[in-house]
């Protein structure tokens, strides 16, 4: 087994990533293709943002120039909530003359040619032409439609990713968030459920929904802006972001503790009020008085050191979250954790 971009692309294969609105789908599929162009190129399939975006993104989230081929699709047809159901592109009769028009593209660019190996649809609902009778809530049609991309992905030796929505509300099964048909993540070899991190802004969360791959794993990752669409002198600029990946924990249990820990909205922070709250509050605390601490004496700082501030020991437990957060938020806090003598943790400020 190949990879593109390990564990998030394996080679010659249909990969989901599916989420809510504002949770960097596209971003983060982008941030891979960057990672990817020093020896790949991608053919970006778009319905939901202009082209030159796409472009800028690319390079300015480090990919290299003349190794994105753009095409970019005019919605026809909209759900209640506003999410595009068709559009002029059609994946049955316009995804392969595309990616012969893309390769051709790319291989002009270099010497020796930087080959095509990811193409992402975005979204795959809206770029698809649903025939009579077919529909993305049909489990027959989705299946359908995934076969026929997994075929294109071994013809052509790409990688096929998807990109899709995610429903909102509670549901009884992890991957029944995704929006439509169950076979949207059963289907394909790798899917991902995307989510806000609630603990931090600009925050977010993704975890393996289906696998016949690898084990589950949960990746904790952050967006960073890299471009900006337009300034306000008040309120939010418009931007466009790259993804900073952080933790990727494995495991069935431990991946599934760590998306509950990410998205579930803590109840108020009041001392004395036992559960999750009062956990995550202490987490908190620690790294208010963590990160002062770094930056008043500009000094490596122990664990112990924090605990003296603190006024109690923190446990080994509660210990990792406060890493985790950290390297999460690196390019905010900007303190990195170092070994010290015997191994023990230091706190350092990053130059």
């Amino acid at each position: 087994m190949q990879y593109l971009v390990d564990p998030f692309l394996p080679s010659k294969c249909v990969v989901g990533f599916f989420g809510r609105g504002s949770t960097a789908k596209s971003s983060f599929v982008a941030t891979l293709g960057a990672q990817a162009s020093g020896d790949a190129s991608t053919l970006w399939i778009s319905v939901e943002e202009p082209d030159d975006w796409i472009k800028v993104r690319h390079i300015r989230a480090g990919g290299d120039e003349g190794t994105l081929f753009v095409v970019t699709a005019v919605a026809s047809k909209s759900d209640s909530q506003g999410r595009v159901m068709g559009s002029s592109f059609d994946v049955y009769e316009h995804l392969e003359p595309s990616i012969m028009q893309a390769r051709h593209h790319v291989e002009q660019m270099y010497n020796p040619p930087r080959p095509l190996k990811l193409v992402v649809l975005d979204t795959a609902v809206g770029l698809t032409g649903w025939r009579k009778g077919e529909s993305p809530n049909d489990d027959a049609s989705v299946k359908r439609l995934l076969a026929y991309l997994q075929g294109v992905a071994e013809r052509y030796d790409v990688t096929i990713a998807v990109i899709g929505h995610s429903n909102k509300g509670k549901h009884e099964y992890f991957a029944d968030t995704v929006a439509g048909a169950s076979a949207w993540t059963n289907s394909p070899r790798l899917s991902f459920v995307h989510a806000r991190d609630v603990r931090e802004e600009h925050a977010n969360v993704m975890r393996v929904a289906k696998t016949n791959l690898t084990t589950r794993f949960t990746t904790l990752y952050s967006t960073e802006p890299v471009h900006t669409l337009h300034r306000r002198a008040e309120g939010s600029d418009s931007v466009l972001v790259r993804v900073n990946v952080g933790l990727t924990v494995w495991g069935e249990d431990e991946s599934m503790e760590v998306f509950d820990d990410a998205t579930r909205k803590p109840p108020e922070e009041r001392e004395g009020e036992g559960g999750g709250g009062k956990k995550e509050s202490l987490v908190g605390k620690v790294m208010d008085v963590l990160v002062e601490a770094v930056y008043r004496t500009g000094q490596p700082v122990t664990r112990e050191q924090v605990h003296n501030l603190f006024g109690r020991e923190i446990s080994r437990r509660e210990w990792g979250k406060v890493d985790e957060r950290l390297k999460l938020m690196q390019f905010q806090y900007r303190v990195v954790v170092e070994a010290g003598p015997q191994n023990k943790a230091l706190y350092v400020k990053q130059a």
